[in-house]
C-alpha cells in the first residue's frame, strides 16, 4: 500500500465536504457534457475547419484515450493520492479543452482532442473515488445516485448547449466553456479538500502494462470502427494483434509489483460481479442509445432533433431511479436491487428486439423508459457495492475498473451492432429489386439512405421496401441488445446476497468512522 488516504477529521465542518462535493460534480458534469455537446457543432466544424474523411477521428481519439487512460487514473490515485490524480487530469482536460478550440486544422483538432480525453479519463472514477473516501456507506446511497444522474443531464442538455453555442457565439465556444468550469471545480476542491497519507520512497510505475494496453485498445478500437470498411485479412490481422497485446497485458499484470489491474481484485466476487454486468449492460444501453433515434428518424420518419428526443424518457427515469436504486441498496441489499433492475431492463430490451416497420413512438418510448429504470437501478448499486468490497487503498482502481469494463462493453457494443446492421441492410437492399440494388453497395453512409431527396428519387413501393429494410436491420441490433441484457442480467445473480454493511471488506468497517462527518 502506497498511501493511507484518511478523509477529514470529525472537527471540520459539514460545509467543507459539501463544497468538495459540488466541485467533483462539476468536473464529473463537465466531463459527461463534452461527449455529447461536441456532436452538435461537427458539421460546422467540418465547414470552417475542412476534413470531413477524418470527421470520426475527432470522436474516436476521445474515446480511445479516455478509454485507455481510466484505469491508470485509478491506479494513480491509490499511489501518489487522489488529489494529484484528479488535478492532473483535471489540467490535461483543461489544457487539451483550450487548445481544441483554438485548433486551426483537423489534425491539430485530433491531437488536442486526444489531450483532452487523456484527462477526462480522470473525472469520473477518481472524483467518485475521493467521494468514496469522504461518505460513509449511508451517505454514499444518498449522494452517489446525483452523481450517476448527471450524465443523464449531460446527454439532455449537451446537444442543446452546442447547438446554442454554434449558432449564436461560435463552434470553439463548445470547448471554451470548459475553462471556467474546470477552473471553477479545480478552485474548489483545492481550497477545501485536504488528504493524508504515507507516500511509498520508491513508486514503481507499471509502464509496460500501460503500453500494452494502449497498443491492445487501439487495435479493439481499430477493428470495431473501421474493421468492417478494411480488407478481411487486415482486420484479422489487426484482430490477432489486439489479442496479442492484451494476452501480453495480463502476463505483465501477473508480475508487476504495481499492476494498473491487480488481477487478484477479481477473486473478490463482487467485483467480477459487477465487472461483467459493467461490460454487458453498456453493449446494450450504449448500443441502444446510438441506434434507437436512427430508427425513429428513418422508419418512423421525423427530423434528426425530434430523433433525438426519444432519449429524453430513458435519461430522466435514469436519472430518477439512479436516485431511488442508491437509497434502496441499505434496505433490501446490492443483490435484489440488482436484479429488480435487470428485469425491468430485461423487459425492455425484450420489447425493443420486437420493433416492426409499424411500431409507433409511444411504444418505443414505453420501452427506453424501462430500460432507463433497469439501468438506472442498477449502474450506481454496483458501483457502491464494488467500492465497499475493497480496502480503501484499492478504492481508486475498483472504481475506475466499472467504469472501464462499462465504456469498452460500450465501444464493442456499438461496433457489433452496427456490423450486424450493415450485414442485413446490405442483404435486404440486394434482394429488394433493382432500384434498391443500386443502393446497396453505398448503403455505409446511412445518413444518405434517411435523406428525403434519397428517398424522393425511389418510386413508392421501393421507397416503402427501403424502410422496411432499415428496421429489418435495426431491429437485429435490438435482438443484440436483448441478448446482452440477458447476459448482464445472468451477471447480476453472482452477487453476492445479503445486507450491505455485512458484505463490507473488513477494512472499510474500520474506517467508518474516520469519515467523521456530521450527517448531510
Amino acid at each position: 500500500m502506497n498511501e493511507t488516504v484518511k478523509a477529514n477529521p470529525a472537527s471540520e465542518l459539514n460545509w467543507r465536504t459539501v463544497i468538495i462535493l459540488l466541485g467533483i460534480a462539476l468536473g464529473i458534469f463537465m466531463g459527461a457534457l463534452e461527449s455529447t455537446v461536441v456532436g452538435t457543432a461537427m458539421p460546422t466544424v467540418i465547414a470552417s475547419l475542412g476534413g470531413i474523411e477524418a470527421y470520426s477521428w475527432v470522436f474516436a481519439v476521445y474515446i480511445l484515450a479516455t478509454t485507455i487512460m481510466t484505469p491508470i487514473w485509478g491506479k494513480m490515485a491509490d499511489l501518489i493520492g487522489r488529489r494529484p490524480a484528479f488535478f492532473g487530469g483535471l489540467a490535461l482536460f483543461i489544457l487539451g479543452s483550450g487548445l481544441s478550440g483554438a485548433a486551426h486544422s483537423m489534425p491539430q483538432l485530433i491531437v488536442f482532442r486526444t489531450i483532452q480525453g487523456l484527462g477526462a479519463g480522470a473525472l469520473f472514477p477518481v472524483g467518485m473515488t475521493i467521494a468514496a473516501d469522504l461518505l460513509s456507506l449511508e451517505r454514499r446511497t444518498k449522494l452517489v445516485g446525483v452523481f450517476s444522474g448527471m450524465w443523464g443531464v449531460a446527454s439532455l442538455f449537451g446537444p442543446l448547449a452546442g447547438g446554442y453555442l454554434t449558432d449564436h457565439l461560435s463552434w470553439r465556444w463548445v470547448f471554451y466553456i470548459n475553462l471556467p468550469v474546470g477552473l471553477a471545480s479545480g478552485i474548489v476542491v483545492w481550497a477545501a479538500y485536504t488528504e493524508r497519507y504515507e507516500r511509498k520512497k520508491n513508486i514503481t510505475l507499471d509502464y509496460a502494462g500501460a503500453l500494452t494496453l494502449a497498443g491492445g485498445l487501439t487495435l479493439l478500437l481499430f477493428v470495431v470502427e473501421k474493421g468492417a470498411e478494411q480488407p478481411l485479412m487486415m482486420t484479422l490481422a489487426t484482430a490477432v494483434g489486439c489479442l496479442a497485446m492484451l494476452v501480453a497485458f495480463v502476463i505483465i499484470e501477473r508480475r508487476s509489483v504495481e499492476p494498473i489491474v491487480p488481477l487478484d481484485l477479481f477473486r473478490n466476487r463482487m467485483v467480477t460481479a459487477a465487472t461483467l454486468h459493467g461490460v454487458f449492460a453498456g453493449m446494450a444501453l450504449l448500443g441502444v442509445m446510438a441506434f434507437l433515434p436512427l430508427f425513429v428518424q428513418a422508419v418512423i420518419g421525423t427530423t434528426a432533433t425530434q430523433a433525438g428526443g426519444i432519449l429524453t424518457p430513458f435519461i430522466l427515469t435514469w436519472t430518477a431511479f439512479s436516485i431511488l436504486g442508491s437509497r434502496s441498496i441499505l434496505r433490501f441489499g446490492y443483490r435484489r436491487v440488482a436484479i429488480v433492475g435487470m428485469a425491468i431492463m430485461l423487459i425492455g430490451t425484450g420489447l425493443l428486439a420486437q420493433v416492426t416497420a409499424q411500431t409507433g413512438r409511444p411504444q418505443l418510448v414505453l420501452d427506453v423508459m424501462l430500460m432507463g429504470m433497469g439501468g438506472g437501478l442498477t449502474f450506481v448499486t454496483l458501483l457502491i457495492a464494488s467500492q465497499h468490497a475493497v480496502e480503501r487503498s484499492r478504492l481508486g482502481v475498483a472504481t475506475s475498473m466499472i467504469q472501464f469494463a462499462r465504456t469498452i462493453g460500450a465501444v464493442i457494443g456499438i461496433g457489433a451492432m452496427g456490423a450486424l446492421m450493415s450485414w442485413q441492410l446490405n442483404y435486404a437492399l440486394a434482394r429488394g429489386g433493382s432500384e434498391l440494388a443500386s443502393l446497396a453497395n453505398g448503403h455505409g453512409d446511412i445518413a444518405a439512405l434517411v435523406r428525403e431527396s434519397t428517398r424522393a428519387a425511389l418510386s413508392p413501393a421501393a421507397a416503402e421496401a427501403l424502410r422496411q429494410a432499415l428496421a429489418g436491420s435495426l431491429r437485429l441490433t435490438f435482438i443484440y441488445a436483448f441478448v446482452a441484457t440477458a447476459a448482464a442480467a445472468i451477471a447480476s445473480f453472482f452477487i453476492p446476497g445479503g445486507r450491505a454493511h455485512e458484505l463490507a471488506h473488513p477494512e472499510q468497517h474500520a474506517s467508518e468512522p474516520q469519515a467523521g462527518l456530521t450527517e448531510l
